[in-house]
């Protein structure tokens, strides 16, 4: 592990309150903590805020999400109170002056932090916010899209025009037939070709239903179903991948299959398919992403073993694999705690082997430099 990352987990464990253990992403741990109030009321707000941030504790890793929670400290923690599930209380003391100790034992729910758009927004600045598109195939509207869509934009998600998604639609329609049928290569395209780091792609199939109880009634049920994977856009990895269906209904039958296919996108948002995405940003963040790196005007094997040698000791930089190397061209993977912009700065202009390099060009997770 390079120095300087292994100072920044050093530190992040040090940090005053931060327990010394990682969370599932699902899990709820159990914490310590104390309050001290004018009151008792106080004194447990205060003790369950400082529960809520020993739980934030867990799913902070990198040096930026930590800075960033620091900053906003206050408005994480108010929004973030309600992760504690049940708490007891060990001990309760009036001080001489007054004030109120109190001491709980508090159940925090490390999913409701999560999904918390105070923790999120931490996790999607550390990402430098990744852009996403949806793509969904659905009949008689967009139901399912424009829902999916609003849910991204309310967790602070950048998300691509819908306007661009339908044009998009109706131009490449042999491509879009091919993502929503299961091909990732295609999706990563689709989402390559808007300026979208991740695309969701996926279709919803809808019916009516009559039953003997509703046909007296005059209503009609709706019957929706939407499968939807995500797509990392820069390798055509598939990051999530979920179903979920929804019933609704309606006199019209057109409402009662829209009203279906808009709890069918809220279902499969809601924990299913988000819970997956951000515990997938989480591990990437806290493991690194994989950049495809090529470096021109290696002129011999000793050059290629220096420059593999330096790019493995950077700061943040986990591990380097070759993959290539021949005709003056060198080929590696290099898994990185960050992007390839951030990457590409800190070794732009710097010395290997005796030679500067230069990055000439960035393209997604792909970076390509050359030995002058």
């Amino acid at each position: 592990m390079p120095k300087l990352t292994a100072i920044l987990m050093i530190l992040f464990l040090c940090l005053p309150g931060t327990p010394l253990w990682a969370a599932t992403p699902d899990e709820d741990i159990t914490v310590q903590a104390e309050g001290l109030g004018i009151s008792k009321d106080d004194a447990l707000l205060k003790a369950k805020r400082n529960a809520v941030e020993k739980g934030i504790g867990t799913v902070l890793i990198s040096h930026t999400e930590i800075k960033n929670f620091e900053l906003q400290k206050d408005v994480i923690l108010s929004r973030t109170i309600g992760s504690v599930k049940k708490y007891d209380i060990l001990k309760q003391k009036a001080e001489t002056d007054g004030t109120v100790f109190v001491q709980i034992s508090a159940l925090v729910s490390i999913a409701s932090i999560k999904s918390d758009l105070g923790a999120l927004k931490i996790l999607l600045e550390s990402m430098d916010k990744p852009r996403m598109m949806v793509v969904i195939k659905e009949t008689d509207g967009k139901i399912a899209e424009n829902t999916i869509l609003t849910f991204l934009k309310e967790k602070s998600f950048d998300v691509v025009d819908a306007a661009s998604v339908a044009a998009l639609l109706s131009m490449q329609a042999d491509l879009i037939d091919r993502a929503v049928q299961g091909d990732a290569g295609a999706a990563a395209q689709i989402g390559a070709e808007k300026g979208a780091e991740y695309v969701i792609v996926g279709s919803v199939t809808k019916s009516l239903k009559e039953t003997e109880l509703l046909k007296n009634s005059g209503m009609i049920s709706g019957q929706a179903s939407i499968s939807a994977k995500v797509v990392n856009c820069s390798n055509a990895r598939v990051v999530a991948s979920n179903t979920a269906s929804g019933a609704a209904y309606h006199v019209s039958g057109k409402v009662a299959m829209a009203n279906a296919s808009q709890k069918a996108a809220e279902k499969l948002m809601d924990r299913k398919l988000f819970e997956t995405i951000v515990a997938s940003f989480q591990d990437m963040i806290n493991n690194g992403f994989a950049l495809d790196v090529t470096i021109n005007n290696v002129p011999n094997f000793k050059t290629q073993k220096s420059v593999r040698a330096f790019l493995g000791d950077l700061p943040n930089v986990v591990s380097v694999a070759k993959k290539a190397f021949g005709g003056g061209k060198l080929l590696v993977t290099v898994l990185y705690k960050g992007n390839a912009d951030t990457f590409s700065e800190f070794v732009d202009g710097k010395t290997a082997a005796g030679k500067v390099i230069s990055v000439t060009d960035i393209a997604a997770n792909s970076v390509i430099m050359q030995l002058e």
